[in-house]
């Protein structure tokens, strides 16, 4: 499980990670989210749920999380890299 979350957050183990959220996440496209991942209500697939209600059913990213560019680059920059 720890290989899948640095893979994820594309870290290295020991790394400072940021938060594993919606708001961290390449499918956050502002209004809609366009991951593949699995809502908790239904078992439908997220793509193109609203983001207010994926930040709701998903504190801690869902299943299809990746890390966005800026996130990524402010995990490295807290990394010192």
């Amino acid at each position: 499980m720890e290989n899948d979350i640095l893979w994820q957050m594309k870290a290295e183990k020991g790394d400072k990670l940021v938060k594993k959220c919606c708001r961290t996440c390449e499918f956050n496209f502002g209004s809609v989210c366009a991951g593949y991942g699995t809502r908790t209500d239904n078992h439908e697939l997220t793509y193109g749920m609203p983001m207010k209600e994926a930040r709701k059913m998903f504190p801690n990213g869902c299943d299809d999380y990746g890390i966005s560019l800026d996130a990524f680059i402010e995990q490295e920059q807290m990394n010192g890299r």
